[in-house]
């Protein structure tokens, strides 16, 4: 009952923070609203005058009545956004807690401005003088905490421009997902700013704030965006900026997308065949950050279309870490495996992890006379649900690590899933176990053998649909014929020279370092060039 109640605690706070970001459109189009509705408010208060004057002749009183009221009503008229806070910008004082705290709920105030601008309009076409002065008053009364929450907000925007500006950052990077900030954004940080470049992080939820930032330990400053996105980013953009990452398929991105004056690159998180490598919002972005060859016909099998030339081919900056096997497993008495599952996704069709059956792939591992390094997806150690499932899993490889009857020596927990890197874990091992997933892409720059576990796609389909499994060792969803895999995969390993093609398909022709020197070098030439739209 506890887990259920949680999950639908978290359900409301991701809706209440939707609610908070107001205006989920572009800014062309929150300018044609704004143009809009303040034309509507214009036309009102004409036509409340004419009356007036067509009624008894009188023009002045009216008219200034009239022209106050438009303008309180223009301003007061929608709740105060809550203002952006910031981390770790020279020059904007660090606030005292993170998230801030929302201002105080000023709904009932914007209600009664709208209703009494209506009556006010009437009272000017044909009530007498006295009874429209005291709308007037009326209705600055209750525009007055409206307008002195939305002069908080001006201030801290203002200081942020000017902070900004100061600062000179030449990119952002954008991040408007949830708790996975800390593998998305730390994988991507440090080779942003090995370009030699300032850049700053923008959050586009606040309620994540400090869990991302403790998590992370940014070196960039942290922006977290308030409730108005578009009218923060007004502020963001100076004319140093030049360019925005994304790192994640987040549709509140779709905001920044509409800042025409900054270029719009695409990073994701990893090169792999899930949904989110190929998405349809991709066609949104001036340029595609891909891997290798591989990863700009993924969108073309899926029928994204997508220019050519909006492509850029550098590798994975992040594979460099990973060592190639200095002896093969085939040669190897006691080999190590790392088994690193990927997340369970948003839903059945995305759900490609093989948590589910993870006790009996860890048992077939210690069968295979292998040591295992367990490295689940981070997010795992996040959900109350899994995290109980992680301490069983654990248990297992625990059991066999303090049996003496056994030679097993196996790394698990704290050790392998946040004190080692995913290229640590990949340097420690001879072989891999995993999913449809990222790390997978990565792996190739080891070209050590690895299995893949097709949980949503039949054997026979499987291929086709993810190609990188053309270099894998497989099984389907019910681990038919695993330990046979794993002894075929362990001590024979015919697939060696298939996984070679398929390095450079996928990660490109870069070695070592090569990536990370290309990408940091590309990310400076960016951050330098205006970008100009046709």
């Amino acid at each position: 009952m506890s887990t259920l109640l949680e999950r639908v605690r978290r359900r409301r706070d991701r809706w209440l923070d939707d609610v908070r970001h107001r205006f989920r459109t572009d800014v062309p189009t929150r300018d044609r609203w704004f143009a809009g509705s303040t034309a509507a408010i214009v036309l009102v208060a004409v036509v409340a005058v004419l009356v007036r004057v067509a009624l008894d002749g009188s023009l002045l009183a009216g008219a200034a009545a009239a022209v106050v009221g438009a303008l309180l009503v223009r301003a007061a008229m929608l709740r105060p956004a809550t203002p952006p806070h910031v981390h770790g910008l020279p020059g904007v004082p660090e606030p005292e807690t993170c998230p801030a705290p929302d201002p105080p709920d000023r709904g009932p105030f914007v209600v009664a401005v709208r209703w009494l601008g209506a009556v006010l309009a009437l009272a000017v076409a044909f009530a007498p003088t006295a009874v429209v002065l005291l709308l007037l008053v009326l209705l600055a009364a209750a525009a007055t905490p409206v307008l002195a929450d939305k002069l908080v907000l001006w201030r801290a925007r203002r200081t942020l421009r000017r902070a900004l500006a100061d600062f000179e950052p030449r990119f952002a990077l954008g991040y408007g997902g949830y708790g996975g900030g800390p593998i998305h954004v730390g994988m991507w940080e440090s080779h942003l700013l090995a370009s030699g470049d300032r850049g700053v992080i923008v959050g586009l939820r606040s309620h994540y704030c400090a869990e991302l930032r403790a998590a992370i330990q940014p070196r960039m400053p942290w922006i977290s965006a308030g409730s108005d996105v578009l009218g923060d980013m007004r502020v963001l953009t100076v004319p140093s900026l030049t360019t925005f990452f994304y790192v994640h398929n987040a549709p509140g991105h779709l905001k920044l997308i509409g800042i025409r004056s900054v270029r719009h690159v695409w990073l994701g998180h990893g090169d792999s065949d899930k949904s989110g490598s190929h998405h349809s919002r991709h066609q949104r972005f001036d340029v595609l950050v891909a891997s290798g060859e591989a990863a700009v016909e993924r969108y073309a099998r899926h029928g994204v279309e997508i220019p050519r030339e909006r492509f850029v081919l550098l590798g994975r900056p992040q594979s460099g870490d990973v060592l190639p096997a200095s002896t093969p497993v085939t040669e190897v008495a006691r080999p190590t495996v790392l088994y690193a599952p990927t997340w369970i996704g948003n839903g059945s069709m995305t759900d490609f992890s093989s948590m589910k059956v993870a006790d009996r792939i860890l048992r077939a591992l210690l069968d295979a006379g292998a040591d295992v390094v367990f490295r689940p997806h981070p997010v795992f150690l996040r959900d109350p649900y899994w995290s109980k499932r992680l301490v069983e899993l654990n248990a297992i490889l625990q059991a066999d690590h303090d049996d003496r009857a056994t030679p097993g020596r196996h790394v698990w927990g704290e050790r392998a899933v946040r004190e080692w890197s995913i290229a640590e874990c990949m340097n420690s091992v001879d072989a891999l176990v995993s999913d449809v997933s990222s790390v997978v892409s990565d792996w190739l720059a080891s070209a050590k053998p690895y299995l893949m576990v097709s949980m949503v796609h039949d054997l026979d389909e499987f291929v086709d649909a993810v190609p990188v499994a053309a270099g894998a060792y497989v099984v389907d969803r019910d681990l038919t014929g695993l330990p046979e895999v794993l002894d075929e995969m362990l001590h024979r390993d015919p697939l060696a020279e298939r996984r070679r093609e398929l390095k450079v398909r996928v990660l490109g022709e870069f070695e070592g370092d090569e990536s990370a020197r290309a990408f940091a070098a590309w990310v400076h030439e960016m951050a330098h060039t205006p970008m100009v739209r046709g």
